[in-house]
């Protein structure tokens, strides 16, 4: 039973990922720790948003920005590494609740202001740096990537593939990484087969949905889905 609704949690959480292009990990993260425990929620949920994330990129391949794509892992990575040395190290969880009441915050805020707000430049890197050091740590760095991404990439298409394309290759790593750690046990095993076709439903349906709506609500959606997981964040913490 356990399996099953954490199957259902991904399903709806996927299709969110493929209209937006981040937060199906967030959102199925919650349910799976509760589910399947917080180590094999981790390793499922990187296997499966290689597959995912890299389904949504093939599906919108020429749109990738590949420019911003190299600043974007090239940033990130080195600090998500920092991340993962810095969660086997020390005790996090009050830093996750001030990292739920921030994004929770910034997505509020925007979706309620008349315009969009953009960080000079310096602030922009500074948020980036901290989204692949938030990555690392909490596998959340989503959120604050998506405060940076709405500034450089005003084509909702171009985000779309271009956020697709980062979780591809970080979640390609992390997964890696939790290979060798022995985190793909017979149980991961299982629910990752069961939510394949689930994870390619989802994708394709949410590319669908998401082709079709405008850009100003596109960024409304989001804001929305980034207020939603502060919220996740912050009270799950």
């Amino acid at each position: 039973m356990s399996e099953a609704i954490f199957c259902i949690a991904f399903f709806v959480a996927y299709t969110v990922q493929g209209i937006t292009g981040f937060a199906g990990n967030m959102f199925a993260m919650p349910v799976g720790i509760h589910t399947l425990g917080m180590g094999e929620s981790i390793a499922v949920l990187n296997a499966m948003g290689v597959m995912a994330c890299g389904l949504l990129s093939l599906l919108n391949f020429k749109s990738i920005d590949w420019h911003e794509l190299g600043r974007i892992i090239g940033v990130m990575l080195p600090f998500m590494l920092v991340g993962i040395w810095v969660d086997n190290v020390v005790s996090l969880g009050a830093l996750l609740r001030v990292y739920g009441l921030i994004i929770m915050g910034v997505g509020l805020y925007n979706l309620v202001s008349k315009r969009q707000r953009f960080l000079p430049s310096w602030a922009q890197w500074v948020v980036l740096a901290a989204a692949g050091l938030i990555q690392g740590m909490f596998i959340s760095g989503g959120a604050l990537l998506v405060i940076y991404a709405v500034q450089k990439i005003q084509d909702k298409h171009r985000f779309r593939a271009t956020l697709s394309m980062v979780w591809t290759v970080l979640n390609l790593l992390y997964a890696g990484i939790a290979f060798q750690g022995g985190a793909f046990t017979p149980v991961v095993v299982n629910v990752v087969l069961a939510c394949i076709p689930l994870a390619a439903l989802a994708t394709v349906l949410g590319n669908w949905v998401g082709k079709r709506i405008s850009k100003e609500h596109f960024l409304k959606i989001a804001y929305a889905v980034l207020a939603l997981i502060g919220a996740l964040l912050l009270f799950s913490a």
